[in-house]
């Protein structure tokens, strides 16, 4: 087996109620209290002294942090150059169905595609993986930086040809295994090209 070698991307993940509770989530509740009620961004000294910082220096390291998540743009030289990304689809932790209407409760993140920085999708084309629950049409998140290891679920490129299988290691040999017991184990040279992170299905065209 060969591994195919690129950069590292680092990929950030945000927890909604978590993230409330650090400097970030305080940071973030007041950009948009102030964005809202003023029509423009504070400063970085407005932001220190509503944390009551005494430096703008561990503003500027969280703000950062904060970009590299996806949830704000920074216009360096701008004095007031921060801009609110949009947060994407809330994740809702229960959903009260009832009479005459429908509760949603527990927001516990929201779901954005930053949290896939650095990855790519492919179409999946076939049923070999249906034992995975990878269906044919889905798309599948490829992570090209990610270490594989046996028993992810991996893009590979066989004979010029991309096919996503389940990585294994039989006798003392990398070989391709399907989730479907109609087709067979793929045991000829390949190369990893990235692992499968996540899928994602519509279930209406």
């Amino acid at each position: 087996m060969k591994i195919i070698d690129y950069s590292m991307v680092n990929i950030c993940l945000l927890k909604g109620e978590k993230m409330r509770k650090n400097t970030k989530g305080e940071i973030m509740e007041f950009l948009e209290e102030f964005i809202e009620k003023n029509g423009f961004a504070p400063s970085i000294r407005e932001i220190a002294r509503h944390l009551g910082f005494r430096s703008t220096k561990s503003v500027k390291v969280h703000l950062d942090g904060l970009a590299d998540m996806g949830l704000i743009g920074r216009e360096e030289g701008i004095a007031r150059g921060i801009r609110l990304k949009e947060r994407g689809i809330p994740i809702i932790g229960r959903v009260v169905a009832g009479e005459p209407t429908l509760q949603f409760e527990g927001v516990e993140g929201h779901f954005s595609l930053n949290q896939w920085k650095g990855a790519f999708l492919l179409r999946i084309k076939g049923d070999s993986m249906i034992g995975a629950n990878i269906e044919e049409g889905d798309l599948v998140v490829i992570d090209k930086a990610k270490e594989p290891r046996k028993g992810d679920i991996v893009v590979a490129l066989v004979e010029d040809e991309t096919t996503v299988k389940r990585l294994d290691k039989r006798n003392g040999k990398w070989v391709l295994k399907p989730e479907n017991p109609d087709y067979p184990v793929i045991e000829k040279s390949f190369q990893v090209i990235g692992v499968v992170i996540g899928v994602v299905r519509s279930y209406y065209k």
